[in-house]
């Protein structure tokens, strides 16, 4: 999701003579520059090699969305640096007057990856080919930008605590968050929300800017794709309806969550197969059952209870049914079916 227009737009292969006029003066930049590099250069020469390795090692990454706060962009506003970075080198870079601002609070800019690595080196010279870039840079004046790095970031983060109670492996991919977001406010802040519980598979997600006050101004869609992986039961034969289900037909293999989400955990029974599974399948708890404690064409006692009698007669159960579950038996007297409430093995309940 793209949250910015262009208000400055350079247009040919140099920068734009404006842009130009308001930075420091090239000559000297770059003097002072050169300055810099050949003394860390003669640091790096005097150092061991495990440092100068070191060295070699720092980073700079632009990053796709900025809030600056002056008229003209600094480095340090619109990149960061690896840790390893020499910091006299970075302190330099960091406060290095490059193009000018938006001339308005609230107006922005936005640069191309070719635009912005020409506008970079014009004023940095070649060591601005070293830095990570983005596809776009969208320069705000004012304000506060979450850019997308750490959209990402906060959304991992937001899931992996939500899934922080599920047992299993959790792997987080598939991101799909906007692409940077602006807040009006240096005060307000963005908050990552879902309904419901994180899941296996793909969750819906919002994000809210939040003022200074607390109320959500603004609201954002995104989702990810969360997977988990652990061992589910699976059958190590063919196992046929109606089957009791023993431990030596089940197997445990590592499976992902996001597609196994009706596997059965296995506890609980004792269990039947409801529906036929095959050899190396997930056993899901639609495709079990429990072992009903009154089969179809047993025998049962038919037990009414009223308010000063209980009578019981013999029956004859026309389901299966487990305790606490309706069954229709038939009175083998009256030759009438009624259904009751398995109280056991051996007993029907009728109110």
């Amino acid at each position: 999701m793209h949250c910015a227009h262009e208000q400055h737009r350079p247009s040919g292969p140099g920068p734009e003579p404006g842009l130009v006029r308001a930075a420091a003066p090239r000559s000297s930049a770059l003097a002072a520059l050169a300055v810099s590099f050949l003394a860390l250069a003669v640091l790096l020469l005097a150092a061991s090699p495990a440092a100068a390795q070191t060295a070699q090692d720092w980073r700079i990454q632009v990053r796709n969305a900025a809030c600056v706060s002056g008229a003209v962009v600094h480095l340090g506003e619109i990149a960061e640096a690896s840790h390893n970075i020499p910091s006299e080198l970075w302190k330099e870079l960091s406060t290095k007057p490059l193009w000018p601002a938006p001339e308005k609070a609230g107006h922005q800019t936005a640069l191309t990856r070719e635009r912005l690595l020409g506008m970079l080196r014009h004023y940095l010279g070649d060591v601005a080919g070293t830095f990570g870039l983005p596809q776009q840079l969208v320069v705000q004046r004012g304000g506060k930008a979450v850019d997308g790095v750490t959209l990402a970031r906060k959304t991992v983060d937001f899931l992996t605590a939500g899934a922080a109670g599920q047992r299993g492996d959790l792997e987080i991919n598939d991101l799909r968050t906007p692409d940077y977001v602006f807040l009006p406010h240096p005060g307000d802040h963005l908050n990552v929300t879902m309904d419901g519980a994180v899941r296996p598979g793909r969750n819906n997600l919002i994000f809210e800017v939040i003022s200074g006050e607390g109320k959500a101004t603004r609201r954002f869609a995104g989702s990810a794709f969360v997977n988990l992986w652990r061992p589910v039961p699976c059958a190590t034969r063919p196992i046929n309806r109606l089957e009791l289900l023993t431990p030596d037909m089940v197997t445990f293999k590592r499976k992902n969550m996001a597609y196994q989400q009706k596997a059965w955990d296995g506890s609980g029974g004792p269990w039947r197969v409801a529906k036929s599974v095959g050899t190396d399948q997930v056993i899901t708890i639609e495709s079990i059952e429990p072992v009903p404690v009154i089969a179809k064409g047993g025998q049962v006692n038919l037990v009414y209870e009223g308010t000063n009698i209980r009578l019981t007669v013999k029956a004859v159960a026309l389901a299966d049914a487990g305790i606490g579950q309706l069954v229709q038996v038939r009175n083998v007297q009256s030759n009438r079916n009624i259904t009751g409430t398995v109280l056991d093995s051996e007993t029907v309940l009728v109110h």
